[in-house]
């Protein structure tokens, strides 16, 4: 898609792509704006406001999109229409809960292969949905890379001190999206103004509505 779209706009785009996931409805169902505002929370006038803006015309009066259509469409606007290759760095306990998350299935989301220093950890495998994905050195990371230069996205999940030495890594390795799990903010190196770095530290989100919850009066709002 040539136009560009917002960061805000995509975000919208994944929840109506998993609202349709959820409801797991027949291939040619229809399903309405109104449908969805009820799954998602978005008003169904900005969820036609959206599929408009995207050049989505594929609905029907009275009847909605049908949900084969919906999906062919959200697909190709979220780029995972072809499917998506990720490798993941740390193969502990949070790194093979992630490697295993059956949804990433679903979503068209392929773990291919995760990397350790632990010895006891590499050369065993990781099992996703009848494959077996193996668990590599760190130190053949490079290697791995350049073999398979498609890779562009990893999921970090290594202790904090060492996290940033490995992002640094897996930039100059050619790796363009980086989903960050460790309890540390990362930064992403100056010469790699492309590169895309999400900090999902599960902790910080757990804490952030904690507080909210216990401290509504002293919140400020944006």
């Amino acid at each position: 898609m040539k136009k560009k779209i917002s960061l805000r706009v995509i975000r919208r785009i994944s929840f109506y792509y998993e609202a349709l996931l959820k409801l797991n409805l027949p291939d040619d169902y229809y399903i309405s704006s109104t449908q969805l505002e009820e799954i998602t929370g978005v008003s169904c006038n900005q969820v036609r406001q959206d599929f408009f803006y995207l050049g989505i015309s594929i609905g029907k009066q009275k009847k909605g999109y049908q949900v084969k259509k919906l999906f062919k469409e959200l697909k190709k606007i979220l780029s995972i229409d072809t499917g998506a290759d990720v490798i993941v760095i740390g193969a502990g306990r949070l790194g093979r809960a992630l490697s295993e998350y059956k949804l990433f299935k679903v979503r068209n989301i392929n773990v291919r292969a995760l990397f350790d220093i632990k010895e006891d950890l590499v050369g065993h495998f990781v099992h996703i949905k009848g494959e077996e994905i193996p668990i590599y050195h760190i130190d053949t990371l490079e290697e791995y890379l350049k073999e398979h230069p498609n890779y562009k996205i990893a999921l970090l999940t290594v202790p904090e001190q060492s996290a940033q030495m490995l992002l640094d890594k897996l930039v100059s390795y050619g790796i363009k999206g980086i989903v960050n799990f460790t309890p540390r903010i990362l930064k992403r190196p100056d010469s790699a103004a492309d590169v895309q770095i999400v900090n999902d530290c599960i902790g910080a989100s757990l804490y952030k509505i904690v507080y909210q919850i216990y401290h509504q009066d002293k919140i400020l709002q944006d």
